[in-house]
């Protein structure tokens, strides 16, 4: 790989460099999650930049990796993410010589453009919920594990990274009901979740019919399984977690649904039958409640308004 630098000098970039430029941003991220999105993030950019066989990193070779992931179909919300990122990257380059001031200051405006239209918000009925937990029953290995990750994304509103990283320590008996205890999100946050009876029961079929297969006592909850049933070499990923749910769900319903829709059905069949918005913004992990609102689409009423149900004589 070959980038001419401020002083037009054209310099190769061996593996090990690239690596230690991705290494020098990822290590400056606390949270864990955090160092893993900007890891994926910067491999991916550096994977098309040497494909491209581009040589200069200025505002068009910028522009041209936006469009490309664009192209892709990513949202706005990751198409930031990765312009968040190589900001990061960009202070780098900056001090290594690599870019020149004007450079750097032309790349750090480059901003995101306004999405036109914003997918609509989706998430499944009762009737659909209860249609694909039942018609995924199986007595395969996989599907036992896929049921009981999408009966938890809907049964306890978890994201997928989350989901991700459970351990088995983490489920626990707590008040004379399960729970998945100390669940660490975002903002390194730390919550409870109560799990529904639905839910424990295709958790429990998954662990039973996994336990020989478990390396440790605080083993991965869920992990990858190879085409011949033997458990595979690394934890179940985010992007697994996206394929399995999308694979079911047009299976079972027809449509495709993403596990962002199953996390948005917990919320939204959670409040329409009775919760309490203040225990579903907990059991999201959502740190204010105006977030959950918007989660669900809610607005405020000023015709009927809280204070109007209090009936006061003067």
């Amino acid at each position: 790989m070959y980038i001419i630098t401020s002083n037009m000098e054209l310099i190769e970039l061996e593996q090990s460099g690239i690596q230690k430029m991705i290494d020098s941003v990822v290590n400056k991220r606390q949270n864990a999650n955090s160092r893993a999105t900007y890891n994926s993030a910067l491999k991916q950019f550096f994977a098309w930049y040497d494909e491209g066989k581009y040589e200069n990193l200025g505002v068009e070779t910028m522009r041209e990796y936006l469009l490309y992931l664009e192209k892709r179909g990513k949202t706005r919300s990751t198409v930031s993410t990765h312009v968040s990122v190589l900001r990061q990257l960009f202070k780098d380059l900056r001090r290594m010589g690599v870019i020149d001031e004007n450079t750097y200051t032309d790349l750090m405006e480059i901003r995101v453009k306004p999405q036109l239209g914003r997918r609509i918000k989706n998430w499944l009925k009762q009737e659909e919920v209860g249609k694909l937990i039942r018609e995924m029953k199986n007595e395969k290995l996989k599907d036992i594990r896929d049921r009981a990750i999408i009966a938890a994304v809907i049964g306890t509103g978890l994201r997928r990274f989350e989901i991700c990283n459970l351990k088995t320590s983490q489920f626990q008996e707590f008040e004379e009901r399960y729970v998945f205890a100390n669940i660490q999100g975002k903002g390194d946050r730390y919550r409870t979740v109560p799990i529904p009876e639905y839910t424990l029961k295709c958790l429990e079929e998954w662990l039973n019919a996994s336990e020989s297969m478990r390396e440790t006592d605080d083993d991965n909850i869920f992990f990858s399984i190879k085409k011949n049933g033997m458990r595979g070499n690394s934890g179940i990923t985010p992007q697994g977690i996206r394929d399995l749910i999308v694979k079911h769900t047009e299976k079972i319903l027809g449509k495709p649904v993403l596990p962002h829709d199953l996390r948005r059905t917990f919320a939204q069949l959670a409040y329409k039958n009775g919760a309490d918005l203040r225990q579903v913004q907990i059991a999201l992990g959502h740190s204010s409640i105006r977030t959950t609102e918007v989660y669900l689409g809610l607005d405020q009423d000023f015709t009927n308004a809280p204070g109007d149900y209090i009936q006061v004589e003067l």
